[in-house]
């Protein structure tokens, strides 16, 4: 019986997001197929961690809803935003995990900084960033690894 109201849930969340896509591409008049379809999988894989708690999901769900946001944001200000989006969504990871279980690991952290860092330099207007980067890259590296002598980032027990 509690599987059933899982699979309801499940599909009725789908549903909601399904009428908001159309909606929402009708209201712009966007066409965006694929990266709904991209947020309609990584939605159902988010929902799937939401309702068992179960790591293996939150990473596709994350990283799926990245790419549809950085595909969609691209179509829509006509800029290349999908290594934006995929970054945001190895944050998101991190973040959410952090959100709903109080502990997470650090790995998200690595790939969506870097692809995070790289996105903001393909935007446009931002022929500058590359120059800032990375002296500020080796400054947190650098505070980072003070802060972990220090014993800032000890573990708790």
């Amino acid at each position: 019986m509690r599987r059933l109201g899982f699979t309801q849930q499940l599909i009725g969340l789908l549903l909601i997001l399904v009428g908001l896509g159309i909606l929402v591409m009708n209201l712009f008049r966007v066409r965006l197929v694929g990266p709904l379809i991209l947020a309609l999988v990584g939605a159902a894989f988010l929902a799937g961690y939401f309702f068992r708690r179960l790591y293996g999901l939150l990473i596709p769900g994350c990283l799926l809803l990245g790419l549809a946001l950085g595909i969609a944001g691209g179509s829509v200000l006509k800029a290349s935003l999908t290594v934006l989006g995929l970054g945001l969504g190895f944050l998101a990871i991190y973040g959410i995990d952090l959100l709903c279980r109080r502990s997470t690991h650090w790995w998200p952290l690595i790939p969506g900084g870097i692809l995070v860092l790289v996105g903001l330099t393909q935007l446009p207007g931002m022929d500058i960033l590359p120059s800032i980067i990375w002296p500020l890259v080796l400054i947190v590296a650098g505070l980072l690894l003070l802060a972990n002598a220090l014993g800032w980032f000890k573990r708790r027990a």
